[in-house]
């Protein structure tokens, strides 16, 4: 590859594909059309010699040569943005801008609605892509500015990131309105008794739940397992499950579905709800302006 000759455009495309796994998303996160995306990809696989990018069940796969080159592809656009864009000022209502989002079910549904709803007469030109990543990917693209906050339950996202509480969130045990043998009260007796679902969100903290079960000693009959929250609620609605689920996540589904929410009896942590930022854009007047009325409209 000649570096003398190469469009340093063609780095944005791979990176934006190498973050999204997905030649639309990566369209959308820069603006572009999908067609100039894929016409940059085989430009960019004639440059490297190498196919960079299969299509798998994941989305595009990146080749081993493409997972090396990477990192130092999304530090290098980290470098050329901090160089060339060094304190412009952001103007929320004349702005058009993408904001990537990392964020889990849980999330998507207590928050989007009421940050869409602000951006709607705030920043009519602002764009919203939320995100869901494996930790290691998402700790590279939020270096690289590939995603601009991460928010939710991510206790393990220390390290080269500032981080502020948005509000601390309790458990509670959900039930279907009905439930035959569940009354006003669950007791710990009628817990274990109790039929279950579990969640264990992956790349979350909400692993603790379980954890919380085997330290008490607890071995209740657990039915459905469920890498993440969004059925619970529907599946309780029609069963006679219980499923441990955050506070806030069980009052929405509490007002649009026969389902009722109750103190829980074990003893479960209390848990913080974080937005998470990369110290390379804590001073960013973009990413500045979004965490702060992000904590604005849901700081408790």
């Amino acid at each position: 590859m000649n570096l003398a000759e190469l469009d340093l455009n063609l780095l944005r495309v791979f990176d934006a594909v190498h973050t999204h796994r997905n030649v639309s998303a990566a369209a959308a996160a820069l603006g572009l059309s999908q067609p100039a995306v894929s016409n940059a990809l085989r430009r960019l696989r004639g440059e490297f010699g190498d196919e960079l990018f299969t299509r798998g069940p994941g989305g595009m796969e990146p080749t081993p040569l493409a997972d090396r080159t990477a990192a130092t592809v999304a530090q290098a656009l980290a470098l050329l943005r901090d160089g060339l864009e060094p304190g412009q000022a952001f103007d929320a209502a004349t702005a058009r801008r993408n904001f990537t989002l990392i964020m889990s079910d849980v999330g998507e549904i207590v928050f989007l609605p009421g940050l869409l709803q602000f951006l709607q007469s705030a920043a009519p030109g602002v764009r919203i892509e939320a995100v869901t990543l494996p930790l290691k990917e998402a700790r590279l693209a939020m270096e690289s500015g590939a995603v601009d906050l991460a928010i939710g339950f991510l206790p393990d996202l220390k390290a080269g990131f500032y981080q502020q509480r948005v509000f601390e969130q309790k458990y509670v045990c959900m039930v279907r309105r009905d439930h035959p043998s569940i009354g006003e009260t669950l007791t710990m007796k009628g817990f274990i008794a109790a039929r279950h679902a579990v969640v264990n969100a992956q790349g979350t903290g909400h692993g603790i739940v379980e954890a919380m079960f085997e330290r008490a000693g607890l071995s209740p009959e657990v039915l459905l397992r469920l890498p993440h929250f969004l059925a619970a609620p529907m599946v309780v609605a029609a069963t006679d499950l219980v499923v441990t689920v955050p506070q806030k996540l069980g009052e929405v589904f509490a007002r649009v579905l026969p389902v009722r929410l109750l103190p829980h009896p074990l003893r479960i942590p209390e848990f913080k709800v974080n937005q998470y930022w990369h110290r390379r854009y804590h001073k960013d007047p973009a990413n500045q302006w979004l965490r702060g009325h992000f904590a604005r409209l849901f700081r408790e």
